[in-house]
């Protein structure tokens, strides 16, 4: 099951530039969550999956917790 969803989901690389955005935010008050948000952004991702949707008050990349996300992308395969 993990290598299925390993083919459906792209992990993002949290690169120094990834490091330096999430410092330089100063709307982002969560310092991992900024380096979440900035990865999915600058590798062009779509959707951050996570149990605690409201830390990313600030984003603009769709954000859904696993229920969710498994009702919507993976429960009809």
């Amino acid at each position: 099951m993990i290598k299925l969803l390993r083919r459906l989901i792209y992990v993002a690389d949290v690169t120094a530039a990834v490091v330096a955005d999430a410092l330089a935010d100063l709307s982002i008050d969560d310092f991992e969550d900024g380096l979440e948000y900035y990865a999915a952004k600058r590798s062009g991702g779509d959707l951050i999956v996570t149990e605690d949707k409201e830390d990313f008050y600030f984003s603009d990349i769709k954000v859904l917790d696993s229920e969710t996300f498994f009702e919507r992308y993976l429960a009809r395969l």
